[in-house]
C-alpha cells in the first residue's frame, strides 16, 4: 500500500510498504484523512527512515478487530494512533479502545481535528480537577491543542485566559467573545490551573503565575529550551505542583478513550465545540506543511486529505 514514510533529512516520502500488523484488538480502517501535528513532527525528527507516521485517522472500517471489539467493518470511525502513528497511508491499524462511529453530521476535516488535539486538551484540563469557577491560563493557545482546551474549559466553567506570543495573534481567537487574552509581559496571576503547550520560558512565567495549590499541567513540545523554575518558588506557591502530562496514558483503561472521543464528537456535532480547522490539502503537500509548521507558520489544525 502506499504511505507517507519518514527520511534520513527528517522530512516525508511516499512509499511503497506492507499492510499494517495488527493484534486482536485492533481494527483496519481504510484512511480519508490525517492531520499534520507538532506531535507528527517531533516523531518523524526521532523516528529511523522509513517509518509511517500520523496520529489521527478518518475513515472507514475495513476489516473488523479480531478479538470483536470496536466499530463493525464498514463504519465512519475517528481514531488516535496513539504511540505507534501509521495514520498516514492508505490503511492504518487502530486499537478498538481508541476507535469510534463518527456522526453523519461532521466532516472528515472536522472529525480529524478531533482525536490527538482533544484527548491531549482534556488530559492537561483533567490535571486540573474541578474547574467550575476555576482561573485557567492556557499557553501555545492559537494552535489545535490550545484552541480545544480554551473551548473545553470554558464549558467547563472556568474563567479561561488565552496566554498569547503577540498582540497580533488575539484576532485568530476573535470568534471566542468569553474569552481573556494577555501576553507573557501582560500576564497576572494567580491562576489555579496552567495547561503549558510551549516550554522553555513559557513554562517558567507560567511557574510565577500559578496560584498556590495550584498545577501547572505541561504537554509542551514547542520550543526545544529548558525551563527554569523560579527563585524560592516553593515559599512563594505553596503546594502548588508541575505535572506532566501525556494524552497516551490511561486511555485504554476501562473504556476512557472512546468515551472521550466520543464525547468530542458529541460537542463537535452539536456545535458547543468547534476544532478551528485552518487549512486543508492533499498528502502530496505533507512535507511542505511539516516545515511551515516547524517555522511556526501553522496555527490551529490542518487536515491531510489521504488519498
Amino acid at each position: 500500500m502506499r504511505a507517507l514514510t519518514t527520511t534520513k533529512d527528517g522530512s516525508v516520502e511516499f512509499a511503497e510498504v506492507p499492510e499494517p500488523h495488527r493484534t486482536a484488538g485492533e481494527l483496519l480502517v481504510q484512511v480519508s484523512a490525517s492531520t499534520v501535528s507538532r506531535g507528527d513532527l517531533h516523531s518523524i525528527r526521532f523516528s529511523p527512515p522509513g517509518r509511517v507516521v500520523g496520529l489521527d485517522v478518518v475513515g472507514v472500517v475495513a476489516e473488523r478487530a479480531a478479538d470483536g471489539s470496536g466499530p463493525m467493518a464498514g463504519a465512519r470511525v475517528m481514531g488516535y494512533t496513539a504511540k505507534q502513528g501509521g495514520g498516514w497511508a492508505e490503511r492504518a491499524a487502530v486499537d478498538s479502545s481508541l476507535v469510534v462511529p463518527i456522526p453523519d453530521a461532521l466532516s472528515d476535516e472536522m472529525a480529524a481535528a478531533l482525536p490527538n488535539s482533544g484527548l491531549a486538551a482534556l488530559a492537561g484540563l483533567e490535571a486540573g480537577g474541578f474547574l467550575l469557577g476555576s482561573r485557567v491560563l492556557v499557553t501555545g493557545a492559537t494552535g489545535g491543542v490550545g484552541r480545544l482546551a480554551l473551548q473545553l474549559a470554558h464549558l467547563s466553567g472556568a474563567n479561561v485566559t488565552a496566554l498569547l506570543s503577540s498582540p497580533e495573534r488575539r484576532a485568530q481567537l476573535r470568534s471566542f467573545d468569553w474569552l481573556t487574552t494577555t501576553t507573557m509581559d501582560e500576564a497576572e496571576g494567580p491562576f489555579d490551573l496552567i495547561v503549558d503547550l510551549v516550554g522553555g520560558e513559557v513554562l517558567s512565567r507560567a511557574l510565577s503565575l500559578v496560584a498556590e495549590n495550584g498545577v501547572v499541567a505541561s504537554l509542551a513540545q514547542t520550543v526545544p529550551e529548558t525551563a527554569s523554575v523560579p527563585f524560592f518558588w516553593f515559599a512563594t506557591h505553596p503546594g502548588a505542583r508541575l505535572v506532566s502530562v501525556n494524552n497516551t496514558d490511561g486511555q485504554r483503561e476501562a473504556g476512557r478513550g472512546v468515551r472521550r472521543l466520543e464525547l468530542l464528537a458529541h460537542l463537535a456535532e452539536s456545535g458547543r465545540i468547534d476544532p478551528q480547522v485552518t487549512g486543508a490539502a492533499p498528502w502530496e503537500e505533507a512535507a511542505d506543511l511539516l516545515a511551515a509548521l516547524s517555522r511556526r507558520e501553522l496555527d490551529g489544525r490542518t487536515v491531510l486529505r489521504v488519498s
